[in-house]
């Protein structure tokens, strides 16, 4: 299990600044699962992003803020690989 502080507002209004989740193991992915993610061009960033699809073992990731400029997902980087999600957000 990984604990993450959220930064920033791309999750909204799902997710707000300084709240903190718990992340799991990553089993049993499907669309619609809040994932943390390595960003794949920033090198020591980790995003938090819900899967919106899932093609050929690709991830295609949206924040859920409905401005499309609030959030650095899948629209700018494209589709992640599995190898790229560390954890999948824990629901209490």
């Amino acid at each position: 299990m990984v604990k993450v502080v959220i930064h920033g507002d791309s999750m909204l209004p799902t997710l707000k600044p300084g709240d903190i989740i718990k992340f799991s193991a990553v089993e049993n992915l499907k669309e619609g699962d809040v994932v943390l993610v390595s960003h794949p061009l920033r090198k020591n960033m980790k995003i938090v992003k819900r899967i919106k699809s899932i093609d050929d073992d690709r991830f295609f990731l949206e924040g859920d803020n409905p401005d499309p400029l609030a959030s650095d997902d899948s629209h700018n980087f494209g589709a992640v690989t599995f190898d790229s999600i560390i954890g999948k957000m824990e629901y209490s």
